[in-house]
Order: structure tokens, then C-alpha cells, then sequence
């Protein structure tokens, strides 16, 4: 054998282990941001619905063999509604954390459907998986929404938060609802994963492992995979609010589809919304996301206190000034989805 071929064949199976090292860690990455369930913290309060009144018909559909689970809301008469609004949660225990928002649209004459992605609070399957399955998620959601009786009539808006208002913006790709409200949405879920593997292994290393994070995307999630959430939104025509603050941590304005549909001359029917002084939940008031930044930080060093320090300072926050929401900003997302 020629030392030309040797080479060649050294060269190859470099590349090969190199690739499936690359992929495995790409594997591990993606366990390490997604794997697992989300379900509620048993030191947190959530509020109910029945907290605010509202009237609730539990619901289910299937998404990719997993249930899932999840309630209509409304006020009143339900055929009464003048909107339906589709609600797609953030990372988390799922629908439970946005009562809040659920309780707003409902008092403005809105329906709400509201499922748990899988992984996350009600609904089944074994980990979240990706932010992919939450936009699957929610292409189910609107497919059950036009075919069930007591909906079908409604015109349809997307609402969500993180990885929902990716969800919401990255779905138009598939269903076309009336419009689209998206706070705080990442632009693609291999960059919030190249991020979170810089923070451990260095930007160099993270920014090589990104075409390998989309690669196994590709595999797991076919046409949802590692979507561009300004594209989509842009391409569908759909119109939409895109909200995003300039203090947010979680998705730094850099790796948001606000950024990326500032700086495009592809926008569609979507409108980019800065929220100067606002960080992850641009819905609520300024004072409301501080004292949400320190109930994050209770949580963080939650491990290191004794039973009676965790119980009088959770016990003591006040929820509902955390969740105040801002009402400018709410009403101009009511006055947005009643006017489309």
C-alpha cells in the first residue's frame, strides 16, 4: 500500500472520529439544555383559575404520539368569544405560569387554548427535547383548535413567551393564524445552544459544535429543525408583534429574532418592539421582572438554606407583584389582536 493511501486512510478516520466526537457532544448538549421533565416548583406559588374566575374545559391531543394535555379558558359564553388565543408557554411547568396573561385576554372577551409541551407539566413525554417540539406543539394546538366545533369558528392569534414566541413565529411556517404577539423569542435554538456550550467549553469550541447541534436537529425534528423564527415570520405574511427587551439575560438581544429582523430588509408584517429597561418578561413591569430576579436568585442558592429559610423566604414573596403586568404594553397587544 502506497504511503499516499495510508495517509489518506489516517486522514479519514480522523475526520470520522473527530465528527463522531463532535455529534456525541452534540448529543450531550442538547440533554444538557432540554433532557428532562419541567414541572412546577413545589417552593413557588401558581396561581389558579379559579383565582380569577375563570371557566376552564380540559383538553387533549396528540403530538408525535406524545398527549397533550391542557384547558380552553373564557369568561362567560364561550361562542361569545371574539378571539381565540392559542398560547404557547415558555420553558418551565408549562401553561401554569402564565394564569396571569390567560386571565387578561379572557377579561378582554377572549377564548384561550393552552397546552403543556411534551415534557412539561400535564402532558406526557419523557424530556422537552428541543424548542422544536414546543412549535410542533403548537401546530397540534391549531390543528385541534379548526377541527373542533366550539373553536373552529374563532379567529385564531399565537401568544408566547421565550421558547414559545419562538414557537409562535417559527409555526407560520405551517398554520397561518390572524396574527402572531412574541416576547422575548430566540431567533435559532443552535445558537442558544452554541451559548450555553460556551459558557463551559469556549466560544471557539461552541461555534465549531453549532453545525453539528443542527445536523442531529435535522434527525430528530426533519422540517421543525433549527428553524430561522425571523424567516418564518417574515416569509408567512402573517402579521406580527415581536417584543424584546434590552436587559434580557436569558436571550441576549444578539441571538433574538428582534435583532435579526431589525437588521433584515425581510420583514413581512412583522413589527419589532423594543422595550428599553426590560429583561425576559417584557409584559410586566419593571418592578415586577426585579422582583422576579430575585425570586430566580432565591431559587439558585435555595439548596444551601435550611427548611425554615427556604419556607419564610418563599413563603414571603409577594406573587403577585410579581406578575404585575405592564398595561401598556398589554393593551397594545390586545388593541393589535383586535384589530387583525
Amino acid at each position: 500500500m502506497s504511503p499516499l493511501i495510508i495517509v489518506i486512510i489516517v486522514v479519514c478516520a480522523a475526520v470520522l472520529l473527530v465528527c463522531a466526537f463532535m455529534l456525541g457532544f452534540a448529543v450531550y448538549a442538547q440533554h444538557k439544555g432540554f433532557g428532562g421533565r419541567f414541572e412546577k416548583n413545589p417552593l413557588l406559588k401558581y396561581f389558579t383559575p379559579e383565582e380569577f374566575n375563570l371557566k376552564t374545559i380540559p383538553v387533549a391531543t396528540k403530538c408525535h404520539n406524545v398527549q397533550l394535555k391542557g384547558f380552553i379558558y373564557y369568561k362567560g359564553d364561550l361562542v361569545s368569544a371574539k378571539k381565540l388565543i392559542i398560547l404557547s408557554h415558555g420553558m418551565g411547568p408549562g401553561q401554569c405560569a402564565y394564569t396571569t396573561g390567560i386571565a387578561f385576554f379572557c377579561n378582554n372577551g377572549c377564548a384561550v387554548l393552552a397546552f403543556d409541551c411534551a415534557g412539561s407539566g400535564l402532558s406526557g413525554g419523557r424530556s422537552l427535547g428541543g424548542l422544536e417540539n414546543s412549535t410542533r406543539a403548537l401546530v397540534a394546538a391549531y390543528r385541534f383548535a379548526v377541527s373542533t366545533p366550539m373553536l373552529c369558528n374563532l379567529k385564531i392569534c399565537f401568544v408566547g413567551h421565550s421558547m414559545g414566541a419562538y414557537s409562535a413565529l417559527c409555526a407560520t411556517k405551517f398554520v397561518h393564524p390572524q396574527c402572531v404577539v412574541a416576547f422575548s423569542s430566540p431567533e435559532r435554538p443552535s445558537l442558544m445552544v452554541e451559548r450555553g456550550a460556551a459558557e463551559v467549553t469556549g466560544a471557539a469550541f461552541a461555534k465549531f459544535l453549532r453545525p453539528f447541534v443542527k445536523v442531529l436537529s435535522f434527525f430528530r425534528f426533519g422540517s421543525y429543525a433549527d428553524l430561522s423564527a425571523s424567516r418564518c415570520i417574515a416569509r408567512s405574511g402573517v402579521p406580527a408583534l415581536v417584543f424584546h427587551g434590552d436587559r434580557d439575560r436569558d436571550v441576549p438581544l444578539p441571538l433574538s429574532a428582534y435583532a435579526r429582523l431589525c437588521s433584515s430588509a425581510e420583514k413581512g408584517s412583522a413589527i419589532p418592539v423594543y422595550c428599553a429597561g426590560k429583561a425576559h418578561n417584557p409584559y410586566n413591569t419593571i418592578a415586577a421582572e426585579k422582583l422576579l430576579c430575585e425570586l430566580k436568585e432565591g431559587l439558585a442558592r435555595s439548596e444551601k438554606m435550611s427548611e425554615e429559610e427556604r419556607k419564610e423566604f418563599f413563603s414571603s414573596r409577594d406573587y403577585t407583584k410579581i406578575c404585575e403586568e405592564d398595561s401598556v404594553v398589554m393593551n397594545q397587544v390586545l388593541t393589535f389582536i383586535m384589530s387583525n
